[in-house]
């Protein structure tokens, strides 16, 4: 039973994928137009058959049931859809309504429901074309020409025979209107559905859009800062290359690694605010010099807090000069105190500094930094996070992780 279910199934979502995906609305409707009418049709053939009917009535309506499925065939040729669209209008309107309408009961019997019928499939395959227009406005005019010369030739509509005839039509109407109803009400559900997918993925799509946007903005802010310091090209990218690899170590997630190295990337952002000549200034800085150099991160911390869509970004540029021990600047933050994201990005920070040219040195050799590390712990570094920056020194006997 359950593979049944699970093939019926099966069958379903082949079917919808091949009558609804990849096809515009208009499309989508004729579709339906052209279900509901074979649908109907075949119905309408069975309770003919059941009630005995006129024979005509009968091959009227499984004629019907087969041209249905013939302009079912061609909609799902892209190429034959509007030929499909005309000629089942065409059909439907001025060759099976009026046989069906004269050898049924006319408007005694169900046809006023086919005559609605009719009318609402031909305006559903409409598509802004002057010929499908024409046909629907001839179609109607025609059909009421029906009703009115039935009307005054009663001879001509051959009437129900069977005495339970009546009641039999009443159920044949009720389950054309429940299936309208259903296909339209399913196919709604089905549409939103699909849209809201759609929509997701776009907005899926958008939001990578902007990620990207804003990466590149973070890597022209990041070269901008760089660029206000001609002895430090390329400082903040290294520093965040060098965060990444310590969190990735310390076990943090994906989204955790690369948060900190976006808060890496803009960590010496404050330094926009402080002018030029002492960035760039080669003596040893004054007292009030220093005082300027050390209100960075709280610049860099207030511009990034005018991002509120990059969560804690500033984190790092306003804590990335605490010290372990506490004797560090800002807020004087002292050991778990400070953010862990804020604690990589000293230790990176550091590494960069040391292992970086400068107008008055070279960069450091590879021993005396490991020197500074292992000084540095539990003081001025993490000592877990200074271990794990000694561990990546271990493994790069070359001194390949430097400014080249």
């Amino acid at each position: 039973m359950t593979a049944l279910v699970d093939k019926v199934k099966q069958i379903y979502k082949r079917a919808y994928e091949l009558l609804f995906d990849g096809r515009d609305l208009w499309q989508q409707l004729l579709n339906i137009a052209v279900l509901i009418a074979i649908a109907g049709a075949f119905i309408s053939a069975i309770i003919s058959i059941a009630l005995g009917n006129s024979p005509v009535a009968i091959a009227a309506f499984l004629l019907t049931t087969v041209f249905a499925i013939l302009c079912l065939i061609m909609t799902l040729r892209q190429k034959d859809v509007i030929y499909a669209a005309v000629l089942f209008s065409v059909v439907a309107n001025f060759i099976l309504f009026p046989i069906m309408y004269f050898t049924s009961g006319g408007y005694h019997g169900g046809m006023p429901l086919w005559l609605l019928l009719s009318l609402v499939i031909s305006w559903v395959v409409i598509r802004r074309n002057r010929i499908l227009y024409a046909v629907y406005g001839l179609g109607l005019l025609f059909q009421c020409g029906c009703i009115l010369y039935s009307e005054k030739h009663p001879e001509a509509v051959t009437m129900f025979s069977s005495e339970h005839a009546e009641a039999m039509d009443v159920i044949q109407s009720l389950v054309l209107v429940s299936l309208i109803f259903g296909i339209i009400t399913k196919y709604k559900n089905i549409a939103y559905e699909k849209k809201q997918r759609e929509l997701d993925e776009a907005n899926a799509v958008l939001q990578q859009s902007n990620q990207r946007i804003t990466m590149q903005a973070m890597y022209t802010l990041a070269k901008t800062i760089d660029a206000k310091d001609r002895y430090t090209n390329g400082h903040s990218m290294r520093v965040a290359k060098y965060s990444e690899m310590l969190a990735g170590r310390m076990g943090l997630s994906e989204d955790e690694v690369s948060e900190i190295r976006q808060m890496a990337m803009l960590h010496d952002i404050g330094k926009i605010g402080v002018p030029d000549e002492i960035i760039n200034k080669k003596s040893t800085l004054s007292e009030d010099e220093y005082d300027v150099i050390k209100g960075h991160p709280l610049t860099g911390f207030n511009i990034l807090a005018e991002m509120p869509e990059m969560n804690n970004i500033g984190t790092g540029a306003r804590w990335h000069h605490e010290r372990y021990d506490g004797t560090g600047y800002p807020d004087g933050l002292k050991g778990e105190e400070i953010p862990v994201s804020a604690r990589i990005i000293c230790v990176a920070d550091a590494y960069d500094a040391m292992t970086s040219n400068r107008s008055y040195r070279k960069y450091i050799p590879q021993k005396i930094v490991k020197q500074e590390l292992e000084n540095g712990r539990g003081s001025q570094f993490d000592p877990k996070i200074a271990d794990i920056m000694l561990e990546i020194m271990e493994e790069d006997p070359g001194y390949e992780l430097r400014e080249h």
